[in-house]
């Protein structure tokens, strides 16, 4: 493994080469906890001058490292168990084209095993025929692959459309986690899967859909009432799982099925219910934002305005790192790094 980097941003961001090639970030939220672990970048290259140039810029960002070697390779153990890197990076790769077609691959793959899970929930439940056929699992991943496409088209989803996904997205949601507590699961490790990626699926939904429903009424509804009359009910999703029932299944899943150290389970169970704080810090986030910018344009402005400056902070980082090199080798890698980010 590769010295540890650091890239400073509003948080803290340490990187790092693991033994097969593959960058891994480390986020440390203000508390020093370890926040989100996420595997991008160089997955899966050649040993070619791009991999080399990738590797310069991690070294290149190398300065003031926190992170202890031994909590490197406590990150790199729980990182292996069920994709958790995809997990952190399910905004970013729920949020594209380009990254959802990665998490699209996964969660296809288990779809089946997730469906006969609702399935079972609802005879348990004895839950109604309509239900059971209007929120199939792999439904809602066909239709946020549609919305998503539709943005890259520049033929976004109107309010009503993207009112549907929210709340197909949220019902799905919610039996997956009935699903859970109720231990209706033969693949454990599949549903956990499932319910952390269908949660940035849904929270990239329900902030577009904000942006939409505010400016599309505001001037009818008021500043205090600016949002959706269900919005209440959908940000109750990150209550549930932020319950302490949650942390002890995940904690009981780490140790009894993984067999994790108790150092790994709390890496584990923490990261991921940090995720679900930063979701929820998403939409809220994006809502405060939304009513501070108060016009549409100026709000497309800045959100294009703040993509672009992540995207120039990583290209000039590879730029000053490949100044010796050809510029389409330089220009290759970083697309290449973008897009494993999912940020391209």
């Amino acid at each position: 493994m590769s010295d540890a980097v650091v890239i400073q941003t509003l948080e803290q961001l340490k990187a790092f080469l693991n033994e097969k090639g593959v960058m891994e970030i480390v986020v440390r939220n203000q508390k020093k906890r370890f926040k989100a672990f996420q595997k991008v970048m160089i997955s899966n290259l050649p040993e070619t001058q791009e991999k080399e140039l990738t590797q310069k810029v991690i070294h290149a960002l190398n300065k003031n490292t926190l992170l202890k070697e031994r909590n490197l390779k406590l990150l790199s153990n729980v990182a292996k168990l069920e994709k958790i890197g995809m997990l952190l990076n399910g905004l970013n790769l729920c949020a594209t084209c380009v990254g959802f077609a990665m998490m699209f691959e996964k969660l296809d793959a288990m779809s089946s095993e997730i469906n006969q899970q609702l399935c079972q929930l609802q005879k348990t439940v004895k839950q109604t025929q309509d239900i059971q056929n209007g929120f199939e699992f792999n439904k809602v991943l066909a239709e946020h692959t549609d919305m998503l496409d539709s943005q890259r088209k520049q033929q976004p989803y109107s309010e009503e459309k993207m009112r549907e996904l929210v709340d197909r997205e949220y019902n799905v949601l919610m039996l997956q986690i009935d699903s859970f507590q109720k231990d209706i699961s033969g693949d454990r490790g599949a549903l956990i899967f499932s319910i952390f990626s269908m949660l940035a699926m849904f929270t990239v939904s329900l902030r577009n859909f904000d942006e939409l429903y505010y400016f599309n009424n505001r001037q009818m509804l008021g500043e205090k009432d600016a949002w959706h009359l269900a919005h209440e009910k959908w940000m109750g999703v990150y209550d549930t799982l932020s319950s302490k029932w949650v942390a002890e299944k995940l904690q009981d899943y780490g140790v009894f099925e993984k067999e994790l150290s108790t150092s790994d389970v709390d890496i584990y169970y923490i990261s991921l219910l940090d995720q679900v704080a930063d979701l929820r810090s998403e939409i809220e986030d994006n809502q405060a934002l939304i009513v501070a910018m108060g016009d549409v344009e100026l709000f497309r402005q800045f959100k294009e305005m703040s993509a672009k400056e992540v995207a120039d902070s990583i290209e000039s980082a590879y730029r000053e790192a490949g100044r010796d090199l050809d510029e389409e080798i330089v220009r290759n890698a970083y697309q290449t790094a973008m897009q494993q980010a999912a940020m391209a």
